[in-house]
């Protein structure tokens, strides 16, 4: 999966901006504007184990069993051939992923991390500096970092010429797409601010700020320094009225992110929406160019022209947005229309097939009938 690190926005960004010299002052958060949640996920319930979990750690843990012996179980058992599918739909805690054998890559991970402790193998968290990956839900821009974790023989093993010096490495995004990128090395305090972060994003979508603002404030104290989640607590502000708290949030975020771009764009949407023409015209000089990093704009695109029943323009406008984005289904769908309109019925197949593939359950069984429309 990749790590829904959740930077939301509702345009990609362009711009630079000088790294400060004085650490900036983080806003006060607005406890009194929202209301406390009973219920929210813990620390404890995110790595907890079901009695399915730890039937399979008491037979991979078993004595005799070497930490190489341990970290290969575990591999073979997360693998996509024990059923477990990647599923970008949901952040989940670990005994749910398990249960349900699918999950974005935060989730997969989390999972991976509860049985490897229970197993005594050392865990190392990593982030991937691979392009961001993006995704909308409910008018909302999601730019989504990616994860995955390095397991290791426990302190005290002899078992490093086995599984290598350097660990087993387990990622969770389908295909090899984040081979040859840089490996930032995650403290476990750095993962659960994502994890929460995610889990607020989801929420704020849902229509649920009460608890996005909950999971806001767990990643802030776990990480004070995660401009993605300072970010998503400066869209939360404005979508509940707190304009002038949001625009606060918003210029801290842009003095503390080296890449302040996201924050630059929600602060440049707040100062139109307030009339600030002036400011928003210096700002969005700044920004409009990396529009077109943004996948959503090309596809947005696409389905205008398709509409308007130019099929050849479509056609190139959603092959854009496949080439920044090609994990999107939505994406393929629209080049399998496009496609068929043009009576190019072995590419539209083609993709219709790679659409299927990369669908969430829930449309999986709509992408398989269109294409058993295909073979009769």
């Amino acid at each position: 999966m990749r790590r829904l690190m959740l930077a939301l926005i509702s345009t990609l960004l362009c711009g630079c901006l000088a790294t400060p010299t004085v650490a900036p002052t983080a806003p006060v958060l607005m406890d009194s504007a929202f209301t406390p949640v009973a219920g929210a996920v813990t620390v404890e319930q995110l790595f907890a184990l079901d009695p399915e979990m730890r039937q399979f750690t008491v037979k991979a843990g078993r004595a005799g069993n070497s930490d190489a012996t341990r970290i290969e179980r575990l591999v073979e058992l997360v693998s996509v051939k024990r059923g477990f599918e990647y599923d970008n739909s949901a952040t989940r805690v670990a005994a749910e992923t398990f249960r349900l054998r699918a999950g974005n890559c935060m989730s997969l991970v989390v999972m991976t991390a509860a049985l490897a402790r229970e197993l005594d193998l050392g865990v190392q968290y990593q982030l991937v500096k691979s392009p961001p990956i993006w995704d909308r839900r409910g008018g909302i821009y999601l730019v989504n970092d990616h994860v995955n974790i390095k397991l290791e023989p426990g302190l005290g093993s002899s078992d490093w010429s086995v599984v290598g010096g350097s660990g087993r490495v387990i990622d969770f995004l389908p295909g090899s797409q984040v081979r040859g990128y840089r490996i930032v090395q995650l403290s476990e305090s750095e993962m659960l601010a994502r994890f929460f972060n995610n889990l607020a994003a989801e929420h704020m979508v849902d229509g649920l700020p009460d608890h996005a603002y909950h999971y806001l404030k767990q990643a802030l104290a776990l990480d004070p320094t995660m401009g993605a989640a300072w970010n998503a607590l400066g869209v939360l502000y404005r979508r509940q009225g707190l304009e002038r708290e949001a625009e606060q949030v918003y210029r801290y975020v842009m003095a503390l992110d080296e890449d302040p771009f996201h924050s630059m764009h929600n602060l440049s949407i707040l100062l139109a929406s307030q009339g600030r023409l002036t400011e928003w015209a210096q700002l969005h000089r700044q920004i409009e160019l990396n529009r077109l990093q943004n996948p959503f704009y090309y596809y947005d695109m696409a389905e205008a022209s398709y509409n308007r029943g130019n099929f050849t323009q479509a056609l190139s406008q959603y092959r854009k947005a496949v080439k920044l984005a090609d994990y999107h289904h939505e994406f393929h769908f629209g080049l399998s229309r496009a496609y068929f309109q043009l009576g190019q019925l072995d590419d539209s197949q083609r993709s219709l097939t790679k659409a299927m593939k990369l669908a969430p359950r829930s449309d999986k069984e709509r992408y398989q009938l269109k294409l058993r429309a295909f073979n009769h």
